[in-house]
């Protein structure tokens, strides 16, 4: 049993008090709970296929719902503050009196720590501009940096960003009583204040510049002719260097999200690639194109992926579209 530091020397009775859970505890049954809600976010996913496949961010919400209310519920007070997690690693989240927290208190801690975790920018509508998107991306990264960083190096509380928003803590279940621990020290926020400005201005100052130089301008011209081709919900290009035999090959891969499902594989990449011999100006000298069908879905902590890809060099591709009467 602990005491306070300050108990008086002549008191007679001991004053119990929390014992902080340790780091491994804490980790072990977040990758417990981790997995039991991804079993269910997977069978919901494949029972589901067709929709979760072409959903998207819809996918994503409700796969961040659905482990939302697992970890928030059996968070709170309304089960003693453990989740089964929790419950097979004897912790227990209560707050500075050592009672467990309220559902509104447990809701406003999941959102803090999941949030980052599940969500992107592809989850949150007209943040499709690379600006923005990019910007949320950073925001969420920051937040993840921040948990991190905070869970291993904040060893006088182990509280991390979530536990400091809402003043609540990771603790033994078989202690009792409140939580007397020192002071949280206030540099780990100056060294998360640094960190977060640094990536700030790398992220004003280089954003331009970037898609100004290299092959940014170019890719983004394909990017939108293959858009423009309403077949996909979204589209990624991106440059891939090959060695082989001490030969290099370079092409272009472009990762596409169909509308519906793909009924005729070759033909539909013929399309996308046709598309992107017409506004590649270097067309000639790839040495291929690569059209990836991104099938899959991402279910709360379930990922699925079932990717499909055709390749050809360029002038095989011309004679397909040909073929397909695509000129």
């Amino acid at each position: 049993m602990q005491v306070y530091p300050n108990t008086p020397a002549s008191s007679d009775v001991a004053v119990p008090v929390r014992v902080v859970a340790g780091f491994w505890r804490r980790l072990l049954a977040f990758a417990i709970d981790a997995f039991i809600t991804a079993v269910p976010c997977g069978i919901l996913g494949f029972a589901l296929y067709g929709f979760f496949s072409a959903a998207g961010a819809a996918a994503v919400l409700i796969g961040f719902v659905l482990t939302m209310l697992y970890f928030a519920i059996l968070g709170s007070s309304v089960t003693q503050g453990q989740t089964l997690g929790h419950r097979i690693t004897h912790i227990q989240i209560v707050d500075r009196q050592g009672k467990p927290v309220s559902l509104e208190c447990s809701f406003l801690r999941y959102l803090i720590l999941l949030g980052p975790i599940l969500l992107s920018s592809a989850a949150f509508p007209g943040s499709q501009r690379f600006g923005v998107a990019m910007g949320i991306d950073w925001l969420l990264t920051g937040a993840q940096v921040a948990i991190a960083y905070l869970y291993i190096f904040n060893r006088n509380s182990r509280q991390s960003l979530h536990d400091l928003a809402t003043d609540t803590y990771v603790v033994d279940r078989e202690s009792s009583g409140g939580v007397e621990l020192p002071r949280f020290w206030s540099g780990h926020w100056a060294i998360l204040g640094v960190a977060a400005l640094v990536g700030a201005v790398l992220l004003t100052g280089f954003q331009n510049r970037i898609l100004k130089s290299g092959p940014f301008p170019e890719l983004t011209a394909i990017q939108q002719a293959v858009l423009n081709t309403g077949k996909v919900q979204s589209a990624g290009i991106f440059v891939q260097k090959n060695w082989r035999d001490s030969e290099q090959s370079t092409g272009l891969v472009i990762d596409v999200a169909w509308r519906g499902k793909p009924s005729a594989t070759e033909k539909e990449a013929t399309e996308i690639a046709n598309a992107v011999l017409r506004a590649d100006p270097q067309a000639g000298e790839r040495d291929f194109i690569t059209v990836r069908f991104l099938d899959g879905f991402m279910v709360g902590f379930f990922r699925f992926s079932n990717n499909r890809q055709v390749s050809h060099d360029p002038a095989t591709w011309l004679k397909q579209a040909q073929t397909y009467s695509l000129q």
